[in-house]
């Protein structure tokens, strides 16, 4: 009730499925339900964030990225409640293979 008093959207954490390539991270963002207008994205130096408004509600996340990537060749695609955004990798960074006993 507070909420609808208020005119506050409540948060909700939207499913998401992040991965990358060899050459690219590639974020993808369930939003049913969002105008794709009201959808925004913002990426800094190691982070990717989302935010957008449906209802009483409103989807909203951040995630941390462990890869150098080129936020300014960025693009992102808005289809059927799905968000995918591509961002280049400029580095990638080897990791150790750890064997499961």
């Amino acid at each position: 009730m507070a909420n609808e008093e208020n005119n506050q959207k409540i948060p909700i954490s939207p499913a998401a499925f992040i991965y990358h390539t060899e050459d690219e991270y590639i974020m993808e963002i369930e939003l049913p339900g969002v105008d794709k207008e009201d959808i925004e994205v913002k990426i800094t130096e190691n982070t990717f964030c989302v935010k957008a408004p449906r209802k009483n509600m409103e989807y909203t996340g951040c995630w941390v990225l462990a890869h150098e990537f080129n936020a300014e060749e960025s693009n992102a695609s808005f289809k059927n409640g799905l968000l995918t955004v591509r961002v280049p990798l400029t580095e990638t960074k080897e990791g150790k293979e750890i064997r499961v006993d």
